[in-house]
């Protein structure tokens, strides 16, 4: 898994960084090579959000006020990559793994997904289901009824568009409605 490791301060992370390496996940960074909190300064390319992020994790101190080296954190939320915040100091025993966290952080940054379209189609569609990838939204809208191909046209349109609106950088969206049996539960 591609993990974007954000320090609030310097080395806070080294140990988990480690870990993660260990783990076998590729771990980037923001930090420039003046210790910047941002690569994308020097060079647009350089920012690790334009390429594979899986999951943004947040290295902090439990009660200390944000820092700006913790920007990349809000440039993880805008790109819609998922976030975890984990604190310094707190022991990661073998129960507790990187992957579950991510899918969990997954699932929160999915259902925003899921709520904008939800918003745009209202209640004439029984299920939302979205998937993130890469570069790659799927949306799927599950209906009972029949509607012609141009309600159903209609539908992938407005959801369309409320992915769109709710996240301006994902390149492809793809949109599927299908007709089911039965209502969904």
């Amino acid at each position: 898994m591609e993990v974007l490791l954000i320090e609030s301060s310097p080395g806070i992370a080294a140990t988990l960084q480690h870990r993660l390496v260990r783990d076998g996940h590729e771990v980037v960074s923001c930090i420039d090579s003046h210790d910047g909190p941002c690569r994308g300064v020097e060079s647009n390319a350089a920012c690790p959000l334009d390429h594979h992020v899986d999951i943004a994790v947040l290295a902090r101190q439990r009660g200390v006020a944000p820092t700006l080296n913790e920007m990349g954190s809000v440039c993880a939320q805008r790109h819609r990559v998922p976030l975890v915040t984990l604190y310094a100091g707190d022991e990661f025993g073998p129960d507790v793994d990187a992957e579950i966290s991510a899918a969990v952080a997954r699932r929160e940054v999915e259902a925003t997904y899921v709520a904008a379209v939800r918003h745009r189609v209202g209640h004439t569609v029984d299920d939302i289901k979205v998937h993130r990838e890469h570069n790659r939204i799927h949306v799927v809208l599950s209906i009972t009824d029949s509607p012609g191909a141009q309600v159903v046209g209609m539908l992938a349109d407005k959801a369309r568009d409320a992915v769109r609106e709710h996240d301006r950088y994902t390149p492809v969206i793809d949109v599927s409605v299908v007709k089911v049996d039965a209502p969904i539960d």
